[in-house]
């Protein structure tokens, strides 16, 4: 009987393919020798290989003509399906790579004669320029691919039945098996990647391929698992990081060598994603090999591993080719390329197959992934990931209590998700070291063994200590050891380079800011602010010389004022300067926009070895800001290497470093400067924690030190730097609505000022202007008042009257004593400010139209409606003219203009069409207001609550009162925490909370409220001894309406008194009973007396 299988197989057309290969080869090697090009060559290099698998083919089908081999089920059904399936393909692939190979040898010959005829070549008759070349040379490519992968196919049906002595598919079987599976997903990668191949025949020959497949066990049997360790037992989480390398490496799409990068903070589990990966897929690879890329030497050592494994040489070239020359799928990871000597076009076989996981802390090297996603930061774990890591790595028997699940997460947190520091915490506390909390806990014993570690090695003590303690030490630290490494290393390049040693400094800079959000505005800031500062001192004294010029009376200077000024002159020459970083010093003394580039350029330089030793991460590369992880911060702050006298040095450069990136007042006042430094609060919170820590260290350590003589302790004084420093901080404090923070800095800096250059110096008279102003933020209106009082007395008395200074005093005063109730006192200090500052400014000025609103406010109080708005609508488009539309103090202004459509009672009763249509005015420009505040301010900012206020109480006057009731019930509490309870404001938003109440008729909760705020002893920080506040009297005259609703005509008749009585108070000496609401008082008094005498009728 005939072998079904050598029928097959032996009449695949084979012979006449190989007579025309023959022939072609003949007219290459003679088109080679007239004229040796590289495209002759590639085709050489084609005809050559598909020469091999025809030949291939040839012999096994001439073998089974001649001698037929008996194969145990050789003829079932199944396995003959296939056979004639993939036989057929073949021979109709032979058949298309004759039609591309006989008109060969011609083609050539005629370009020869071609060229021959004109004696000489041209470049239409090179071969790369032939219509026919490049088609022809990938046609016969892929079909070359094609039949390797049929031969494949042949040669599994033909042993796939071999079995070893226990009955399992024999060695041989599984390699073949693997080779066709990786040839084929080789093919549909190049297919996919270009389709005009994939014809019917082609994508008929992958498919009869494929169902061998199907019909075979598929078994891609790893020989070869070379890795340095297996990964963790307890190995947890990062399932979203598995999934992308998994997507990345089995794309099928893909041709070529495929490269992904991981890339991340030391201690991230870089390393264990990638040995896990390979465990997960062993039976995805014939081959799993490792490299060590921390340094040439270890890659090099790795490279020569894998050479020996193969049989060749052991050296790194020979590793790379052998690796290079499998067919077979294999992956190679190349870990901890971290070393700026280390390229990594180095390491990477030269090959176009194979996988290629990369791991590093620079990222950098993402560039080189081309598969995927192409790379992956893998940052901190997840909260549950990394409570699940802990546990699982401190053996703790599950299911776990919600007790020690919290205990867990506050260490995690603590230790800000990284693995590394996880595992280190989990095996103190397997060991019995500590805790998972309390006294004994994980983060107070980490403390204490980091305090003890570094005073050890401070003080030198290290050597002495026994093995074991020295192991212990290690133990507890370790998690800090990558970052040491890579920290000496900065320093040693740092001596030869610029840039590593400015990222020294920098990354010594950031440890003392908060870990997120640094701003690399900061540090331009600091460098250039004080130029431009500098700048507009210069413009603005020549502005003062050219205001002064007009007066009357120049002012001159005492002498004694004269000699303190050159003592504070003589001093501040004297004064070392601040320290700050390098990259910052303009010590060539360039231009401010030269310097500015330079500055530039330095920090990105730094920068960038930063990043890419993973010290820093980007947070935003669009506005460049970075952070620091936790760990990290921690350590660069707290190295035990580092005395507390440097540790000193550093804190004072961040804190200089901060100080000069903050304009003074008034300069800096654009949107964007005020944006900028509302971020600066927590790095400026976080370097004066440092600070405080660092003070008692020291004061520790002088405790402590040994000394022949006692040691007198300094005292706490502030010099000319601190004095700057607490200035500019309590700005950034006071526009985050830290008012209390504030108030204590500008405490500071105005006693230092008063000491050396007095208080009647306009420096220090400024000073007190940012003070009086956070005392009336703070209610603390009778203080500011004070001081007030006491600047204008002595810019009188310095100055004159008509100096711009003078004015200024007199306007803040009158804006505080309109805030207090003295309203004639106000108008008439602000009428007088008003008038001369219009003649020495003029009428559109800054200062002249803030003079305006405020007299606005003044007549609102009065009541002289009419008059209020149009000072309003005046200051409002005189700023937005000359500030622009979202300016603070253009909102501010609108904000005023908006109000004045909500008047208490009018003389005469308002049209109601008009008022409908003033009050949606007014809520379009509160929201305006309160839009800009939230995104220049914050949520919480004082202003924005005031601007929420405000727009509550329109919509309540609109209707809308469900709304406004929510409105200001959410905004309270915020208020309350941020200002105080007894904050002026806060009482303010209680009384229109409780009024908006009364309009939804919840009048039992109104009536208690407004009670409380009835009170006089609420506003006493507002209201002087001999007067009342004008809050109160509102809020008594919302409990009258309330009451008033409710029936009770006597009770709202009593309060009623009680508000005559407030109005005679107010401002002092009488004069609120002849203001117009006493005779509106009256007038209700004597309708709830004829209320209650018709009531009492009834």
């Amino acid at each position: 009987m005939s072998d079904p299988f050598a029928n097959s197989v032996g009449s695949l057309g084979t012979a006449s393919l190989l007579t025309h290969l023959n022939i072609a080869q003949v007219a290459i090697e003679e088109y080679i020798t007239a004229s040796p090009e590289v495209e002759v060559t590639s085709l050489r290099e084609q005809i050559r290989d598909l020469s091999a698998i025809t030949t291939s083919l040839n012999l096994l089908a001439t073998r089974e003509r001649r001698r037929p081999t008996a194969r145990p089920d050789a003829s079932s059904v199944s396995d003959l399906v296939h056979l004639h399936s993939v036989v057929g393909s073949a021979t109709i692939i032979i058949e298309e790579c004759t039609s591309f190979v006989r008109p060969l040898a011609s083609s050539l010959r005629n370009i020869i004669h071609e060229r021959d005829a004109i004696v000489y070549a041209t470049s239409e008759t090179r071969l790369g320029k032939q219509a026919w070349f490049s088609e022809t040379l990938e046609a016969l490519n892929v079909r070359t691919k094609i039949l390797e992968i049929l031969f494949s196919a042949m040669d599994l049906l033909y042993i796939k039945n071999d079995k070893d002595e226990d009955g399992n598919f024999s060695a041989n079987a599984h390699s073949v098996s693997s080779v066709l599976h990786y040839q084929i997903s080789l093919a549909d990668q190049k297919l996919h990647s270009n389709s005009k191949h994939a014809t019917t025949s082609i994508r008929n020959a992958i498919a009869a391929a494929k169902g061998v497949t199907m019909h075979v066990p598929v078994s891609t049997a790893n020989k070869h698992f070379i890795v340095v360790r297996p990964s963790r037992t307890y190995y947890t989480g990062r399932e979203g990081a598995m999934a992308r390398l998994r997507a990345a490496f089995d794309d099928p799409t893909f041709s070529g060598q495929k490269r992904f990068v991981v890339y991340g903070l030391g201690g991230s589990g870089k390393t264990e994603l990638a040995l896990r990966y390979a465990e997960n897929h062993i039976n995805n690879f014939w081959g799993i090999f490792f490299v060590d890329g921390s340094s040439r030497k270890a890659a090099t050592a790795s490279y020569s591993e894998i050479a020996t494994i193969g049989g060749a040489e052991p050296n790194e070239k020979a590793g790379k080719g052998w690796l290079a020359t499998r067919d077979l799928p294999w992956l190679l990871i190349i870990d901890n390329v971290d070393d700026d000597q280390v390229q990594l076009d180095d390491l990477l076989p030269l090959a176009a197959r194979g996988n290629i996981l990369v791991t590093s802390r620079n990222p950098g090297l993402k560039v080189y992934g081309n598969v995927g996603d192409r790379y992956l930061e893998l940052l901190p774990m997840e909260v549950e990931e990394a409570n699940e890591l802990i546990l699982k790595a401190a053996e703790e028997p599950s299911p776990w209590t919600k007790v020690l699940k919290e205990s867990a997460n506050e260490i995690c947190k603590s230790l800000g998700y990284l693995p590394l520091a996880l595992i280190h915490a989990a095996k103190a506390i397997l060991d019995g070291l500590c805790s998972w909390d309390g006294p004994t806990g994980y983060m107070v014993f980490h403390k204490r063994k980091k305090d003890q570690i570094r005073r050890d090695r401070l003080n030198r003590r290290d050597r002495s200590h026994s093995r074991s303690r020295r192991v212990l030490d290690e133990d507890n630290i370790n998690v800090f050891a990558s970052y040491e490494l890579l920290y000496e290393s900065l320093l040693k390049i740092g001596s030869e380079e610029q840039r590593f040693q400015d990222a020294v400094e920098l990354l010594h800079v950031f440890s003392y800011f908060h870990f997120q959000n640094i701003r690399l505005d900061i540090l331009i800031n600091a460098a250039v602010v004080p130029l431009k500062e500098s700048d507009l001192r210069e413009a603005d004294a020549k502005e003062l010389e050219a205001l002064l010029r007009k007066l009357s009376r120049t002012p001159r200077k005492s002498w004694s004022l004269c000699l303190r000024e050159l003592a504070f002159a003589l001093r501040r020459y004297l004064d070392t300067t601040p320290p700050l970083p390098s990259a910052l010093r303009n010590v060539d003394g360039l231009s401010r926009e030269a310097f500015e580039d330079e500055v530039h350029v330095r920090l990105g330089a730094a920068l960038s070895v930063l990043l890419k030793k993973s010290l820093i991460m980007r947070q935003d590369k669009a506005e460049g800001r970075y952070s620091m992880h936790p760990l990290v911060h921690e350590w660069v702050r707290d190295r035990p290497e580092m005395p507390t006298s440097e540790q000193s040095l550093w804190c004072q450069v961040a804190t200089t470093t901060l100080t000069k990136a903050i304009f003074l007042p008034p300069y800096g006042d654009s949107e964007s400067d005020r944006s900028f430094r509302r971020e600066l609060l927590p790095h400026i919170i976080h370097v004066r924690s440092c600070q405080a820590i660092i003070k008692r260290r020291l004061s520790d350590n002088r405790m402590f030190r040994k000394s022949l003589w006692p040691v007198r302790e300094a005292k706490d004084t502030t010099g000319r730097f601190q004095a700057d420093q607490s200035a500019r901080f309590s700005r950034v404090y006071s526009e985050c609505g830290l008012f209390n923070e504030a108030l204590q800095l500008q405490r500071q800096t105005r006693a230092f000022l008063l000491q050396t250059l007095g208080e009647e110096h306009p420096v220090s008279i400024q000073l007190t202007f940012l003070l009086t102003g956070t005392l009336w933020e703070l209610s603390r209106i009778t203080e500011a008042t004070d001081l007030q009082r006491r600047s204008l007395q002595l810019c009188l008395d310095t100055l004159g009257e008509d100096h711009p200074l003078t004015l200024s005093v007199l306007n803040l005063l009158g804006s505080a004593l309109y805030m207090k109730g003295r309203w004639a006192e106000a108008t008439r200090l602000l009428l007088r400010a008003f008038e001369k500052m219009t003649s020495l400014y003029g009428p559109d000025h800054e200062r002249t139209l803030k003079v305006q609103r405020d007299l606005g406010r003044v007549y609102f109080r009065q009541m002289e409606y009419e008059k209020a708005t149009e000072y309003h609508r005046i200051a409002w488009e005189g700023m937005k003219k000359r500030l622009g539309e979202h300016h603070l103090e253009t909102l501010t202004s609108l904000e005023d203009y908006a109000m004045s459509f909500l008047r208490y009672e009018e003389a005469e009763p308002p049209d109601p069409e008009r008022t409908k249509q003033r009050l949606l005015e007014s809520h379009d420009h509160m929201e305006l207001v309160l839009t800009q505040r939230r995104k220049q301010l914050g949520k919480e900012q004082p202003y924005t609550l005031l601007a929420t206020l405000y727009l509550a109480r329109v919509k309540s006057a609109l209707g809308q009162h469900d709304v406004a009731e929510r409105m200001m019930r959410e905004g309270i509490p915020i208020g309350e925490r941020n200002l105080g309870e007894d904050h002026t404001g806060v009482l303010s938003a209680k009384a229109h909370y409780a009024r908006v109440l009364i309009q939804l008729g919840r009048y039992e909760e109104a009536e208690e409220r407004l009670s409380v705020l009835a009170q006089k002893p609420q506003y006493r920080k507002t209201s002087d001894e001999d007067g009342d506040h004008p809050d109160r009297i509102a809020a008594m005259w919302f409990l009258v309406e309330c009451l008033e609703k409710q029936g009770k005509f006597e009770q709202a008749r009593g309060v009623c008194e009680e508000i005559v009585v407030a109005l005679r108070e107010i401002g002092g000496n009488g004069l609120g009973s002849k203001h117009k609401f006493a005779s509106i008082v009256h007038r209700k008094i004597g309708k709830l007396e004829g209320m209650a005498d018709s009531h009492l009728l009834d």
